[in-house]
């Protein structure tokens, strides 16, 4: 059986993967007023936060949306004309996003070939390294119904913590109260999130972004300890900051593979500009 990985691109799985491991990505949307742009296809990184910039004062926020079934049908179609006898689709938690259903009503309607739906109950890298993972399983020989049955324990050694740069963009999403982001402004306050159990739940309060980076790590620290990780740096436009903190993580965490990746619009739509976190998964072999 040739199987196929499809995900969404909320997952922020970076483009060598991508490529190398042979994965159908969908886009998800990212909507500027009157405007949808199709996620790295019609709204690149660079034009995303251009357009962030030019935003006239008063203006809304941009906003996302979730693939549609027709697209999720697309890349089934494209998956079965290159071949695939059975397909895997990942997705963002579905407790944050309806891409989870719109991926299951796709499935639903196929007919050929069998196909199976995963929740990874994450967001960003976190469900991202479940989809890797699942991905390397495939290209190395396992059956659809071995890789479904390994996602479980590979979805229990993942995790991802986010610290935020502005609450603007939480504020205006409605997940943090306007007097929350007025004060939290005024303080210089960096709030710690956790996706647990597919939720993005808050952890805890940085006073500053350098005390907010060291928070990341210790969090990270504390849920793996010395396991062996692969680890993602992930960042919404501060490469350069991104790229500076990777000593520290080297220094703080048992790291096999670490890679950078750029959160992308839509979640930076979400959570503002310079949003980062700390994606990891524990290594077993």
């Amino acid at each position: 059986m040739s199987i196929r990985v499809i995900c969404d691109s909320s997952q922020n799985v970076p483009e060598s993967f991508l490529s190398g491991l042979n994965l159908i990505e969908v886009p998800a949307s990212v909507i500027f007023g009157d405007d949808v742009f199709l996620n790295k296809v019609e709204l690149t990184e660079q034009e995303f936060y251009r357009k962030l910039a030019e935003l006239p004062k008063g203006a809304p926020l941009p906003t996302t949306t979730q693939p549609t079934p027709g697209q999720f049908s697309q890349a089934i179609e494209q998956a079965k004309a290159e071949g695939a006898t059975g397909i895997i689709i990942t997705s963002v938690s579905s407790h944050l996003s309806g891409t989870y259903n719109s991926a299951v009503q796709a499935a639903a309607l196929e007919k050929d070939i069998p196909i199976e739906v995963w929740d990874t109950l994450s967001a960003s890298i976190g469900g991202g390294w479940q989809t890797i993972a699942a991905s390397e399983m495939v290209r190395d020989g396992a059956s659809l119904e071995e890789v479904m049955a390994a996602l479980p324990a590979i979805q229990e050694r993942t995790s991802t913590f986010f610290t935020v740069d502005t609450l603007k963009f939480l504020v205006a999403g409605g997940r943090v109260s306007p007097v929350q982001g007025m004060m939290g402004t005024l303080l210089n306050v960096k709030p710690m999130l956790v996706i647990d159990e597919g939720l993005l739940k808050p952890l805890s309060r940085e006073r500053g972004r350098k005390a907010a980076k060291a928070a990341l790590l210790e969090l990270a620290r504390q849920r793996v300890g010395d396991k062996p990780v692969r680890v993602a740096v992930a960042h919404a436009n501060v490469l350069d900051e991104a790229e500076a903190f990777v000593p520290d993580v080297r220094a703080g965490l048992n790291v096999q593979d670490l890679i950078v990746v750029e959160l992308g619009p839509v979640l930076a739509a979400l959570a503002g500009p310079g949003l980062m976190a700390l994606g990891t998964y524990e290594v077993t072999k």
